[in-house]
């Protein structure tokens, strides 16, 4: 896997980090993605700032084929994703990433996180695995 990295083994599930800087092609990631979600396996997903140098037009289609990628992989994500994490270390960018995702992640039926660190995101994806 080029984009997902393990970081961490449990009995529950893996947590692997994910960082979307060098992704040149956002279909790339979402194939790599899809490979974690054909393996079976319990994980969650924690993605580092997201701080990708894509147009705004660009980085709106992302997000577009992002959200219908969920859709369409809902049933195999309430299956296999305890959670999909973010980290946001900007005060101002945590709150509004926060307060997107708690309208985002019960529309879409994911378990949506955004925390300010790493170490928290990790800890928070532990949990989720853990809790099920």
């Amino acid at each position: 896997m080029h984009y997902f990295t393990p970081a961490k083994s449990l009995p529950e599930g893996s947590i692997y980090l994910t960082d979307l800087t060098h992704v040149a092609n956002f279909a790339d990631w979402l194939a790599e993605f899809e490979t974690l979600l054909s393996q079976n396996r319990r994980f969650a997903t924690v993605c580092t700032p997201m701080r990708r140098q894509v147009s705004d037009e660009q980085r709106i289609a992302d997000r577009k084929t992002y959200i219908e990628w969920i859709k369409a992989h809902r049933p195999q994500l309430s299956e296999r994703c305890a959670a999909m994490l973010l980290i946001e270390p900007d005060a101002t960018q945590l709150a509004f990433f926060r307060e997107q995702s708690s309208k985002l992640a019960p529309a879409l039926g994911v378990n949506y996180i955004v925390e300010g660190d790493e170490t928290t995101a990790l800890l928070r994806a532990e949990e989720a695995l853990k809790a099920v």
